[in-house]
C-alpha cells in the first residue's frame, strides 16, 4: 500500500512531548507502555503522539488507496482527508475516541499491510469440514478445494498465534458432519541434537535426534519456523486420522526457533518448539482414542482447548477461546466441573476456553434452571443466543427475518455475532468524556455526532484489509462488519441522568446509533463497496478504558477507591521508572513454607497503584460488587434495545451465600428466561469475595487511597532518561476477570 497522504508535520509538533489526561493517575500511561508502545528503529520505544500518529495515518491511507484504485483521488478529497485525519488524530490523542487494542499495536505496520488479520481482536469459526480454498495455509493432506475436517482447528491456531482470540462452534449439528476416525496414527518427532531446546525440552518429551531415527517408509514434514508451518502441522496430524493411507508420520523439528527467540511479524518472544509437540500429541491422542467413532462435541473441544495451551505458553501471545455447545449436550455442560472424575485429567486443558450453550426464545425454565445450577457452582456455562442474532438488530427495531441469517456463533467476549470464518472489527468511544468536554464548553454540542463518523469510518476502512483466508475474504468483503462500541456506560449514567428509566438515555443511545448507521453509509457509497451488516456493540473494554480512566463497557467500577496491582520481572527497565515515581512494590508472594513462614520470589515485583473512580464522588456510586444482578442485567438489556445491533458484552456477577444456594439459582434461571429474547449473549460468574496477599484488584477506604498517593513523587510520563522495551505481562490485566477482555 502506498502512502498518498500524511499529517503536516507543523501539526505534529505541536502534540510531541505531550500527554493526555491518563486515565487513573497515570496507570493508564504505564498500561500504554507496556502493553501498545512499539519499538522504533532506534531502539527507544514510540511516545503516545508517535503511536496516534502511525495509526491515524496508517488506516486512512486505507481509504486514499481505495479512492486511487477506484478513481477517485483528486486533490480535493485529498485535503478533505488531511483535514479528517487532523480532527481524528486530536479526539484520539485526548482519548476521547481510541481503535481497539490490535488497532493501536498493529496499525501503520508493514506487517498489518500484509496480513489484515493482524487489526481485528477476535473471531469465530464452526467445527465442521470445510475447504482450505485459496488461503495462504494449504492443508498437508487433501486439496484445497475439498472440505476437510482441520480447517476449523488450523483456523483457530491460525488466529490464536496472531493474538487473536476465537470462538468455536461445537454443537452437534456442526460436529456430526466430521466422518468417523479411519485410523489410529504414530507420531515421531525428531529435531537436530544442537538446538538448543533438544536437551532440556525436546528430549524429556521423546523426541529423537534425526541422526539415530531413520524411516524411509513414512512422510516426514519439516516444519518451516512460520506461523503457516505450526499451523500445517496440526493440520497433517488432525487429516491423517481421516484421509490419506499412512498410519505413521514424522515431523521434523529442527528448523524451529529456540525458546526466547524473538518474532520478527508480529512481534514477541518465541516458545520454542516443546509447546507444539505437546500439543500435536495430545490431540494425536485424543483422535487415537476414537477410531472407528466420530469425535463428540466435548472431544473437539479438547483439541481447540489443547491450542489454546499452545498458543499460550511460555510465549507474550495471548489468546481467548470460546465454545458454543448445545442446551441439552450434558456431557458439554458438565465438562469443566472438575469434581467429576471423568473431567479430571482435562482439567489440565479445559482452562483455556469459556463454555456457553445456544439457548432460544423456546429454551423453558426447566432447562434455564439446570443451566442456573451449573452456572453457580462453576460459573459456566454462559449462553448466546444464535437464533435472536440472526433475525434481529437493535431489540428495539423488531424482528427482521433473516437480517443476518449467516451467523453460527459469537466471539469469545460475546458482543459480536459472527459468521462463520469472520473477525470482530471494533472501535471504541469514550462518552463520559464527550459528556465532559461538552459541558466545559471546550467542544460544541456536535462533538457526539463527530465521534460517530469518526469512529465509523475508521473501522470501515479496516474491511478492505488483505485477509489470507478464502472463507474470511468472502464474509468480510460482503458483511463489513463493524463494531463501534461506547466506554464507560455507567459512569456516565451517573454524571448525566438520575435513574436508568430516565429517557434520554435511550434518546441518546438511539441518535448515537442512527449517526453510525448514517455515515456508514455514506462512506460504503463513496467507496463504491457494501454497507456495513451490523454497525455498533459494547466490548468489554479492560485495557483501553484504563488507558482512558473510565468503567469498562457496560461494567461498573470494582470499588470508589481501589489497589490495581500489577506484576513486573525485577529485572524490567520500568522498574526503575516506577521506583523513582514512588509507587509501593515488594517481591511476589508465593505461599508459605512449612512453618508457616511467607515465601516471596525477588525475581518478580508487585507494584500498587492507587486509583480512584472518576464517579467516587457522585451520589449514587455502586461498587461492582453492590449492584443487583436484576439492574445488570437491565443495563445490559437496555444497551441490546437502543444500541447495539450486534450484541453487548458482559460479565453479570451475583453473591454466593450459604444456605441460599436455590434461591439464588432460581434468581438466575429467572432472569435468564426473562431477558432470552433480548440479551444475545451474556455470562455469569460469582462476585469475588475474601482477601488474599497481592489481589489484582482491592478495595481501599479515601483515607488510605490518599495516604498512598501522597507518596508518589512524580507521575510516570515525568520520568526521563530510561530507554524502555516493550513488555506483555499476562498479570496485567487478569484473563476476562470482571469482563476484561486479555487479548491485546
Amino acid at each position: 500500500m502506498k502512502k498518498l497522504i500524511s499529517l503536516p508535520e507543523s501539526f505534529i509538533s505541536q502534540y510531541k512531548g505531550k500527554n493526555p489526561d491518563w486515565g487513573f493517575d497515570g496507570l493508564g500511561y504505564v498500561v500504554y507502555l507496556r502493553t501498545y508502545s512499539r519499538k522504533k528503529p532506534n531502539g527507544t520505544m514510540e511516545q503516545w503522539w508517535e503511536t496516534c500518529h502511525r495509526v491515524t495515518e496508517g488506516n486512512f491511507n486505507i481509504e486514499a488507496n481505495r479512492l486511487k484504485e477506484i478513481g477517485k483521488w483528486t486533490d480535493n478529497r485529498k485535503e478533505e482527508l488531511v483535514k479528517e485525519m487532523k480532527r481524528f488524530y486530536h479526539l484520539f490523542f485526548n482519548l476521547v475516541i481510541c481503535p481497539p487494542g490490535r488497532g493501536l499495536w498493529m496499525t501503520g505496520t508493514e506487517f498489518a499491510e500484509r496480513v489484515g488479520a493482524a487489526e481485528n481482536n477476535c473471531w469465530f469459526v464452526s467445527m465442521r469440514p470445510q475447504p482450505y480454498g485459496d488461503s495462504k495455509i494449504k492443508p498437508v493432506l487433501g486439496l484445497p478445494n475439498t472440505p476437510l475436517p482441520s480447517f476449523a482447528a488450523a483456523f483457530t491456531f491460525d488466529n490464536s498465534m496472531l493474538g487473536g482470540g476465537v470462538g468455536v462452534n461445537v454443537q452437534q449439528k456442526n460436529v456430526e458432519q466430521m466422518p468417523k476416525v479411519a485410523r489410529k496414527v504414530n507420531i515421531t518427532f525428531e529435531c537436530i541434537t544442537h538446538h538448543p531446546d533438544y536437551n532440556s525440552e525436546l528430549k524429556p518429551l521423546g523426541v529423537v535426534s534425526n541422526f539415530e531415527f531413520m524411516n524411509f517408509d513414512s512422510p516426514i514434514l519439516s516444519i518451516k519456523d512460520s506461523r503457516e508451518g505450526w499451523v500445517r502441522a496440526l493440520s497433517l496430524v488432525i487429516d491423517s486420522h481421516f484421509i490419506g493411507s499412512s498410519s505413521n508420520i514424522v515431523i521434523d523439528l529442527s528448523r524451529i526457533r529456540a525458546r526466547g527467540t524473538e518474532i520478527k511479524g508480529f512481534g514477541g518472544i518465541a516458545s520454542g518448539p516443546a509447546p507444539l509437540v505437546q500439543m500435536l500429541q495430545r490431540v494425536n491422542e485424543i483422535l487415537n482414542n476414537r477410531v472407528g467413532e466420530k469425535l463428540t462435541s466435548v472431544d473437539w473441544g479438547d483439541i481447540i482447548q489443547n491450542i489454546g495451551c499452545c498458543v499460550v505458553a511460555g510465549n507474550v501471545r495471548r489468546t481467548a477461546l470460546i465454545l458454543i455447545g448445545d442446551q441439552e449436550g450434558k456431557d458439554f455442560v458438565e465438562s469443566k466441573n472438575y469434581n467429576l472424575e471423568k473431567n479430571q485429567i482435562a482439567s489440565q486443558w479445559r482452562w483455556a476456553s469459556n463454555n456457553s450453550v445456544d439457548v432460544s426464545e423456546e429454551t423453558d425454565l426447566e432447562t434455564l434452571r439446570e443451566l442456573a445450577k451449573n452456572i453457580y457452582y462453576n460459573g459456566e456455562p454462559g449462553y448466546t443466543n444464535i437464533n435472536l442474532s440472526r433475525n434481529y438488530g437493535r431489540i428495539a427495531d423488531g424482528y427482521q427475518e433473516g437480517i443476518d441469517k449467516e451467523v453460527e456463533g459469537f466471539n469469545p467476549c460475546g458482543e459480536i455475532t459472527l459468521p462463520n470464518a469472520s473477525p470482530c472489527n471494533l472501535f471504541e468511544i469514550n462518552i463520559p468524556k464527550i459528556h465532559e468536554l461538552i459541558s466545559s464548553g471546550k467542544e460544541p454540542r456536535t462533538l457526539c455526532e463527530e465521534v460517530c463518523k469518526l469512529a465509523a469510518r475508521f473501522a470501515y476502512r479496516v474491511t478492505f484489509r488483505p485477509y489470507e483466508w478464502e472463507a474470511t475474504r468472502d464474509v468480510v468483503y460482503h458483511h463489513r462488519r463493524l463494531g463501534v462500541g461506547i466506554t464507560g456506560f455507567t459512569d456516565w449514567l451517573l454524571m448525566k441522568f438520575e435513574s436508568i428509566d430516565d429517557p434520554g438515555i435511550r434518546y441518546y443511545l438511539d441518535s448515537m446509533y442512527r449517526w453510525v448507521q448514517i455515515y456508514n453509509l455514506e462512506q460504503a457509497y463513496e467507496l463504491e463497496a457494501e454497507p456495513s451488516i451490523k454497525v455498533t456493540t459494547v466490548k468489554p473494554s479492560g485495557t483501553l478504558s484504563l488507558l482512558m480512566g473510565v468503567s469498562a463497557g457496560i461494567h461498573h467500577h470494582w470499588s470508589k477507591y481501589m489497589i490495581r496491582r500489577i506484576r513486573v520481572a525485577a529485572n524490567a527497565p520500568i522498574v526503575q521508572m516506577l521506583k523513582e515515581c514512588g509507587y509501593d512494590h515488594e517481591p511476589v508472594y508465593q505461599g508459605v513454607d512449612q512453618n508457616g513462614n511467607p515465601i516471596y520470589d525477588s525475581n518478580t515485583l508487585v507494584f500498587s497503584f492507587p486509583i480512584a473512580a472518576p464517579t467516587a464522588h457522585l451520589e449514587g456510586f455502586k461498587g461492582s460488587g453492590e449492584v443487583p444482578l436484576q439492574e445488570q442485567a437491565a443495563n445490559q438489556a437496555l444497551l441490546a434495545n437502543y444500541w447495539s445491533d450486534n450484541a453487548v458484552s458482559a460479565t453479570l456477577t451475583f453473591k454466593q451465600e450459604e444456605g441460599k444456594e436455590e434461591d439464588k439459582i432460581e434468581e438466575i434461571a429467572q432472569i435468564l428466561d426473562q431477558y432470552k429474547g433480548v440479551i444475545k449473549s451474556t455470562s455469569l460468574l460469582p462476585h469475588a469475595v475474601g482477601t488474599y496477599p497481592q489481589m489484582p484488584l482491592e478495595e481501599i477506604t479515601k483515607e488510605q487511597y490518599e495516604e498512598m498517593s501522597a507518596k508518589i513523587k512524580k507521575k510516570p510520563w515525568e520520568i526521563t532518561g530510561f530507554n524502555l522495551v516493550s513488555e506483555d505481562d499476562e498479570n496485567l490485566i487478569d484473563d476476562c476477570e470482571g469482563g476484561a477482555c486479555p487479548i491485546r
